[in-house]
């Protein structure tokens, strides 16, 4: 498991936030592209591959016109899955167990961030 500084973890549960925020302002629900960015940083998060979480976070933020066209193509013929507020509920758990899991030893928390990202995908479906 990677080693995030809690400033660093903090700083993407921050930049999350701020994505979903974004998508309030803008009066929308996030489109596929974001949608799947946002899920994958979610569950890297949850699984505590923050470094996935910041690619993923980064690619959210990438105009429609850099997006790879063959990946839009593919995304755009598969279902919306996930709402703002499921993607908040999301990490709002992931916090919670983050949490939880400080007073954990070390062995326990790749256990927890599992169960976590299993919980929250099978309440979301």
């Amino acid at each position: 498991m990677q080693r995030f500084t809690p400033e660093n973890q903090d700083r993407l549960h921050q930049t999350f936030t701020a994505a979903l925020n974004l998508l309030d302002t803008q009066n929308r629900e996030p489109d596929r592209w974001e949608e799947e960015c946002l899920s994958y940083a979610l569950g890297a998060m949850a699984c505590g591959l923050y470094s996935a979480a910041e690619v993923e976070l980064a690619a959210f933020s990438r105009p429609p016109a850099e997006r790879p066209r063959e990946e839009i193509t593919m995304l755009e013929k598969k279902p919306s899955r996930f709402t703002k507020e499921m993607l908040r509920h999301g990490l709002e758990y992931v916090l919670h167990r983050n949490q939880e899991s400080q007073g954990a030893d070390d062995m326990s928390l790749p256990t927890a961030s599992h169960l976590a990202v299993r919980s929250f995908l099978g309440a979301s479906l």
